[in-house]
């Protein structure tokens, strides 16, 4: 009687457990995307970043402040010019005794100063004016009733110790230009920073839709064992305790998914952001519920070997290359104050022509009424100065600010070294990881399909299937963050070599 109960018995379970079996998930099971997804592929998400991020845009202020140093540097060598007219009366008489004189002028200047790069200082003047006197005297000055009086003058300033040469002179505006490419490299570098980010966070994304999909698959299946066994309990085949276990296990298994779908919106959230910048902040551009990932967006390099990687990161890195021009422009600025503290000693050269003709017209030489005059001038100007504190004061700063620069670059120098050494590390063990954990994938596979055939067969209980299935689902996280790892183990290679947007178009773009 017993033994006929027993069989009985366990002729229920294992048709229950095949009903089971066949009603759970399959592990390899892809469910649609929604209706109403949007697709985001990587490329996209970078170019619209480049253009949109805010901290990349906060960083092309950078170059814009550069340039304005440039010019004002430049500034001092412009050229200048001056245009000057002067109408003037003058009334004169003594005690009202002489005869009361009137004199007439309009005079016109033009003037124009330059100072080369090499510290030359040029200087030309053209004057022109018109006299005329009531009644009129012959004097020296005014020989005819009506005087047009001009001139010529023509100066040049060379320094011979102080502000001799370009290096002299122009180092200021040498070096402005130098750490323009300097701001420019630092911006590009943002750019490569920015590039990076967002593509960490497209892999964060995808892997939170990972670990959505396989809670979600857990759902399932928690769900179909709890349903069986409440009918199998009301048909007198399982326990409450079996009940009761497939119940926690759904609960357990609901709340993980919570807070996967939690975790998958909130990075999408700092994705879009993270793109979009201002144009993120409106809730009716993207919500993030619906936003997912493309599935052909994988970008892992070709990995050379360490000192070939080493040579290219140093050739490309924008950030060691600005700091190779911070010391470009430091000893520009170290050569030209060195120059400022030499004794000043000066060329000055002038000549000068002009006179006074009686017609309406600039002097000539065809007249022989006209008062001719010219005159030239060459000499030296010496400034001896027995101390020059300030000069020194300013010497002592841009050598100063070249050591700190020299100490950066090679501070950036092994920095990229460190970077390229662990990208590549990072490359090697993410692939070798990612091909160890698809093996531990498909084990788990044919586990849990094994567990199935036992769960129809009743070799095994429901509870033990659930084990199985949790594995499996473990399994997939364990895949998923194995991707995750070689996904980002190339960004960060990317990131370390300088060739970010080597697969979006090269540079951001000069700001």
């Amino acid at each position: 009687m017993r033994d006929n109960l027993q069989r009985s018995a366990r002729l229920r379970v294992l048709g229950a457990a095949g009903l089971l079996a066949a009603a759970l998930p399959c592990a390899a099971q892809q469910p649609a995307l929604p209706t109403d997804a949007i697709v985001l592929s990587l490329s996209t998400l970078v170019t619209t970043a480049l253009r949109n991020n805010l901290d990349l845009r906060s960083a092309g202020v950078g170059p814009r402040f550069a340039v304005a140093d440039l010019l004002a540097q430049r500034s001092l060598f412009d050229p200048s010019v001056s245009l000057s007219a002067d109408v003037g009366d003058n009334a004169r008489d003594i005690l009202s005794v002489s005869p009361r004189t009137t004199t007439s002028s309009f005079a016109n200047s033009a003037a124009l100063g330059a100072i080369l790069p090499v510290g030359t200082a040029l200087g030309l003047s053209i004057k022109s004016n018109r006299l005329s006197t009531d009644p009129f005297a012959t004097t020296a000055t005014q020989p005819f009733p009506v005087s047009h009086a001009s001139s010529l003058n023509f100066t040049l300033t060379q320094p011979l110790l102080r502000g001799a040469g370009r290096a002299g002179s122009y180092g200021f505006v040498d070096a402005a230009t130098v750490a323009v490419d300097a701001a420019q490299d630092r911006y590009e570098r943002s750019a490569d920073l920015v590039v990076a980010l967002v593509e960490r966070a497209y892999w964060t994304l995808r892997q939170a839709e990972s670990n959505a999909l396989v809670a979600r698959q857990s759902v399932e299946a928690g769900r179909a064992i709890y349903d069986r066994n409440v009918a199998l309990q009301q048909r007198d085949v399982a326990t409450t305790l079996d009940v009761l276990t497939s119940e926690r296990g759904l609960a357990t298994r609901e709340t993980q998914l919570m807070e996967a779908v939690r975790q998958r919106a909130d990075a999408a959230d700092r994705l879009l952001f993270l793109v979009y910048g201002d144009d993120a902040r409106g809730s009716t551009l993207l919500q993030a519920p619906r936003v997912h990932t493309a599935p052909d967006s994988v970008v892992v390099p070709t990995v050379p070997t360490l000192a070939d990687a080493e040579k290219d990161a140093l050739a490309l890195r924008r950030d060691a290359l600005a700091v190779a021009r911070d010391v470009d422009a430091s000893q520009k600025r170290v050569a030209l104050t060195r120059n400022q503290l030499r004794p000043q000693l000066d060329l000055i050269a002038s000549y000068g022509y002009g006179g006074t003709a009686p017609g309406t017209r600039l002097l000539t030489y065809r007249d022989s009424a006209d008062v001719r005059t010219s005159s030239w001038t060459i000499g030296l100007s010496a400034s001896l100065f027995q101390r020059n504190d300030a000069a020194s004061a300013v010497d002592q700063r841009a050598e100063a600010a070249l050591d700190v620069s020299r100490l950066a670059a090679s501070a950036i120098d092994n920095l990229v070294r460190a970077d390229v050494r662990a990208a590549v590390r990072a490359l090697r063990t993410s692939h070798d990881r990612y091909l160890r954990a698809s093996d531990v994938i498909r084990l788990a596979e044919l586990e849990y399909a094994a567990a199935r055939e036992g769960a129809r067969l009743g070799l095994i209980t429901t509870f033990q299937l659930l084990q199985y299935e949790d594995q499996v689902a473990q399994s997939r996280l364990l895949i998923a963050q194995a991707r995750f790892a070689v996904e980002d183990a190339g960004t960060q290679y990317r990131l370390a070599t300088g060739s970010s947007r080597s697969n979006y178009g090269g540079s951001a773009g000069r700001r």
